[in-house]
């Protein structure tokens, strides 16, 4: 039950811009951040406080109803994708200075310890993780300020996605090749 619940909140947080179109194009604005805190908080809940992901989490909670008392409600739910980003490009990049990287610990999830050789390459892809929050954040940040919330649903609803999987894929061939290599 518990990651089924998991489960519906992730799914609802990746289709988040389509469900943000969704009410806008309804005419139900004044839902739009009510909904996001709601899963938030959800996702919170559902993981336990102490989970390392509800800590990431509630800071974007947190900074989002910030955005949204200095700003207005509309801005605060077009930004979360940019903190989302945000706090992941910090994580990761605090990772690199901070050992295992990221990319590193997952990999010894999977595979126990790692050989000098395996660990460097994970710390590039980390890195490269890295890279890839800031342009899309960045790109997330455009979005939101242009005020067109046809482009921001398609950008942070669809091709940031894409770019996602683009780059999960391409590390993977990488990765085969090195494998293969060493």
């Amino acid at each position: 039950m518990k990651n089924g619940l998991r489960l519906l909140i992730s799914g609802l947080l990746i289709a988040y811009p389509l469900l943000v179109w969704w009410l806008a194009q309804n005419g139900l604005t004044n839902w739009l951040l009510l909904v996001l805190l709601a899963l938030l908080s959800l996702s919170i809940i559902s993981q336990g406080i102490r989970h390392p992901r509800s800590w990431l989490t509630l800071a974007v909670l947190l900074v989002v109803s910030v955005t949204a008392i200095f700003a207005d409600q509309l801005t605060g739910v077009l930004f979360y994708p940019v903190w989302m980003n945000s706090a992941l490009l910090l994580v990761f990049l605090a990772s690199l200075w901070r050992k295992p990287a990221v990319i590193t610990r997952l990999a010894m999830l999977m595979e126990g310890s790692l050989p000098d050789k395996a660990v460097a390459y994970t710390e590039k892809v980390t890195l490269v993780w890295a890279v890839f929050f800031l342009v899309n954040g960045t790109i997330s940040l455009v979005t939101a300020v242009h005020g067109d919330l046809k482009l921001w649903t398609l950008y942070n609803g669809f091709i940031s996605y894409v770019l996602i999987g683009l780059l999960f894929v391409i590390e993977w061939s990488v990765r085969r090749v090195v494998k293969h290599k060493h």
